[in-house]
């Protein structure tokens, strides 16, 4: 997504939360987050996502894989967690948009519209904190962040239609629907793009 020697910011500071990278040292917060919203993952992750049965050891594997792809500046995970960082309140996801839209046979004026550094941003929050207020600071702050802080040229907030909290904090942000043609994607993603 970015380049090895790209410097892009290690953590996100806002009043009710805090965003640092998603590493082995803080696996058991994000997973006692996810086994805390098992609708939440469901919902977010359109059931592709196990909940029953989910091992802390496939936790630490699949942290480790987000935190090479952090490293290496392929794709980066940050665990959200609350402002003492003490308790997870779930995971935001910077994904390399080109990447996502080959793998969906995207057209090529659809891929051509976006520049190659584009991200596309996903996040979900745990099931006893899906209050309206933490949605729009997450949402608000990220949007913020990424367009000053990050060397990235453009980035879409993804989510499904049921994500009711996500998607109305994405909507009361100063942010405009996009409706991109993806003959390979069946789920019906909603887009959100900085105006």
């Amino acid at each position: 997504m970015l380049g090895p020697d790209v410097r892009v910011p290690d953590r996100l500071r806002h009043a009710v939360f805090v965003a640092r990278p998603l590493t082995v040292d803080v696996a058991t917060l994000d997973y006692a987050a996810y086994l805390a919203s098992p609708d939440v993952i469901r919902v977010h992750s359109d059931g592709r996502w196990p909940t029953d049965g989910f091992t802390l050891r496939r936790e630490l594997e699949q942290v480790a894989k987000h935190q090479a792809d952090h490293e290496a500046r392929r794709a980066f995970t940050f665990l959200l967690l609350d402002s003492c960082e003490e308790e997870a309140l779930g995971c935001l996801y910077l994904n390399p948009l080109h990447e996502y839209l080959g793998r969906v046979r995207a057209e090529p004026r659809t891929v051509c519209g976006f520049p190659p550094e584009s991200a596309m941003v996903t996040f979900w929050l745990r099931q006893d904190r899906q209050d309206a207020a933490l949605a729009e600071a997450v949402a608000g702050a990220v949007n913020d962040w990424l367009v000053d802080d990050w060397p990235i040229t453009a980035h879409l907030f993804r989510i499904l239609p049921d994500e009711w909290t996500s998607r109305t904090a994405l909507e009361r942000l100063p942010l405009r629907r996009v409706d991109l043609s993806l003959p390979g994607e069946h789920r019906p993603y909603l887009w959100y793009q900085p105006r």
